[in-house]
């Protein structure tokens, strides 16, 4: 079972591991290196903001995700799964869930990707779009959220 938490003093260790382990690769491909200092400074800002949430399944922390509320839409700045539990379908099954919660907010939910990162196809296959380009480096993305169905496929009238 999926659980989010707010983030604690105790889990920077793991967020800053967890930041390389997922960006590492993407970043070298991308842009040629990983500069051990700008990441690490880079890191610490987003740490500073303190608004990410761990995400763990069955007790053990397996990723972090950080959503803020803008003024026109819900913005998932942070999906981070580690390596080693990706493509059991938990990234699936977290943005699906921040997809409802979006829809529930009518708000719109928007992300930015790098253009080397192949969680790209994950969020075209779940209904995110390309909607602009930030700084040639990034794809801005949305969904535009809808309810879901309960799954016995009626929606439920309100009196």
């Amino acid at each position: 079972m999926l659980q989010r938490r707010p983030a604690t003093e105790e889990d920077k260790a793991f967020l800053k591991k967890l930041n390389r382990d997922v960006y590492e690769s993407v970043v070298i491909e991308q842009f040629g290196a990983w500069d051990d200092a700008f990441q690490d400074e880079h890191f610490e800002r987003k740490w500073a903001v303190q608004e990410y949430q761990i995400v763990e399944h069955d007790g053990l922390r397996v990723g972090a995700i950080w959503i803020s509320k803008e003024i026109d839409h819900l913005w998932l700045r942070e999906l981070q799964i580690s390596p080693c539990h990706q493509n059991q379908g938990l990234g699936t099954k977290l943005l699906t869930t921040t997809i409802d919660e979006a829809a529930r907010s009518s708000l719109p939910l928007q992300l930015r990707v790098l253009i080397a990162n192949r969680a790209k196809a994950l969020y075209e296959r779940l209904g995110f779009s390309v909607i602009g380009m930030h700084e040639n480096t990034h794809y801005w993305m949305q969904h535009r959220s809808s309810p879901r169905r309960s799954k016995g496929g009626k929606d439920q009238k309100c009196e």
